[in-house]
C-alpha cells in the first residue's frame, strides 16, 4: 500500500490575516500582483463611471437648449403666421397712416424705342 502524504498547506488565521502576516510570509509575490490587479481595475471603474457621469451632465444640458430652441421657433412661428394675416397686415399699414386704395391702379405702358 502507498502511504499517503499530507499536503503541508498552512492555514491561514483571522489574527494572521488582520496582521497582514499574508503579504510578507511565503508567496506574498503573488498576493501582491492580485492587489496590483484589483486596484488597477478598481480605478479603471471609478474613471469611466466618472466619464459616463460627464456624459450624462452634457447630455441633459443639450437636451435643455434643444428645448430651449424649439420653444423659440414656435414663437417666432406664430408671430410669423400672424403678420402674414392680411388683416393684421392692414392694421400695421393703417396706423403707419396708408390706405388702401377703392381703385385699381393704372398700368402705364411704355412703348419701346429701337435706336436706328
Amino acid at each position: 500500500m502507498a502511504k499517503r502524504t499530507r499536503n503541508k498547506t498552512k492555514t491561514r488565521t483571522i489574527s494572521d490575516i488582520l496582521k497582514g502576516k499574508f503579504l510578507v510570509e511565503g508567496d506574498a509575490f503573488s498576493v501582491w500582483k492580485f492587489i496590483l490587479f484589483a486596484i488597477i481595475l478598481s480605478l479603471i471603474s471609478i474613471s469611466s463611471s466618472h466619464i459616463v457621469d460627464e456624459k450624462v451632465v452634457e447630455i441633459s444640458e443639450l437636451k435643455e437648449k434643444a428645448e430651449e430652441y424649439k420653444a423659440r421657433y414656435v414663437l417666432i412661428h406664430n408671430k410669423l403666421m400672424k403678420l402674414k394675416v392680411e388683416s393684421e397686415l392692414e392694421d400695421m399699414v393703417i396706423a403707419d397712416s396708408l390706405y388702401a386704395l377703392d381703385k385699381q391702379p393704372y398700368k402705364i405702358l411704355v412703348p419701346k424705342v429701337s435706336d436706328e
